[in-house]
């Protein structure tokens, strides 16, 4: 049996009139957050994972795991039944040879819209790439989660495809190259960008839930400020009470590596373009959320975990978008 029970039997008052809601992809940065708010918000969760060992919480009464892998539909039966809403956060975010993007980011996801199709749910929220529509024609790691986008629209499965721009665990890799003293940056670190912090997207996961508007519509969405990436380097040196220093690549050399690594390892290849157009156009979306990157370097710069834990970093109340 696939699903395994929860830690209580109890159900809170609240479950009973919210739909419940699949997260897939529940064991990732992302889904971690999406599964917190969700709780917050009282909605009954079935988190999907490989290895319920990395689902990073503990279940609680609204939780049921299912154990399961994306890449082995017969290890899906069952997974939609019941189910009205499906999250998916899901995709290769790792610079191994296998799995591949396709077999995960298209496929796997295209395993688990077939069953949500046969299941009738009644609608499919999945988080995109922001300017995916153009990146897939010159980044190959982006086309198969455009490729999935294109079957969900045309699914018949009522949808939402949001398209963030870059997460707070991204800023993180900068404060860590501040704290070990410079900052790599590709180009002359005028691009900006509005990075948005994962408990932020996940309250706008549940904004689309309950909003019919957003049923078959794309969203783009970043945070609440806007930056350069040379800005974004100098607030992670003054958390740190650090002069700043960075180290400029141009970016032929990462085009350059990434034209080497291709034959051994296409993945890893097509990460490393993608690092470069993100780090060389701007990724700005409408401004929303309430957590600000200068308050997430200062609390890491205080000793904080601020990306491991969902519950590690609220919004202050009153603070403003």
């Amino acid at each position: 049996m696939h699903i395994m029970s929860d830690v209580s039997n109890t159900r809170e008052p609240a479950q009973a009139t919210r739909p419940t809601v699949l997260v897939v992809g529940a064991t990732g940065y992302l889904g971690r957050h999406i599964v917190a708010a969700l709780r917050r918000a009282g909605y009954p969760v079935r988190a999907l994972a490989r290895d319920p060992q990395r689902l990073g919480f503990i279940p609680d009464a609204g939780v049921e795991v299912f154990v399961g892998q994306v890449t082995r539909p017969e290890t899906l039966a069952g997974l939609c039944d019941g189910v009205s809403i499906v999250v998916s956060t899901l995709g290769v975010r790792s610079l191994k040879r296998r799995p591949t993007p396709w077999e995960v980011d298209y496929q796997g996801n295209l395993n688990v819209l077939r069953l949500a199709e046969a299941a009738g749910v009644q609608c499919f929220v999945f988080a995109g790439v922001l300017h995916g529509e153009q990146l897939r024609r010159s980044i190959a790691v982006v086309e198969p989660r455009e490729r999935f986008i294109d079957a969900l629209q045309t699914s018949g499965v009522p949808w939402t495809v949001l398209r963030p721009t870059g997460f707070f665990n991204d800023m993180e890799i900068i404060f860590d190259q501040a704290r070990r003293g410079r900052v790599i940056q590709v180009g002359n670190g005028a691009t900006r960008m509005n990075p948005i912090h994962p408990t932020d997207l996940a309250e706008a996961v549940i904004r689309c839930i309950e909003d019919p508007a957003a049923r078959n519509a794309t969203i783009e969405l970043g945070g609440p400020d806007v930056y350069s990436y040379a800005e974004i380097a100098q607030m992670a040196f003054r958390a740190l009470g650090k002069p700043p220093r960075t180290l400029r690549i141009a970016p032929g050399l990462v085009e350059g590596v990434s034209a080497v690594v291709k034959p051994f390892n296409p993945t890893a290849a097509g990460f490393l373009r993608f690092f470069r157009a993100v780090m060389t156009e701007d990724m700005v979306a409408p401004c929303s959320g309430h957590i600000h990157l200068a308050d997430f370097y200062a609390q890491l710069a205080n000793g904080g975990a601020a990306s491991q834990e969902p519950s590690a970093i609220m919004p202050a109340p009153g603070s403003g978008s």
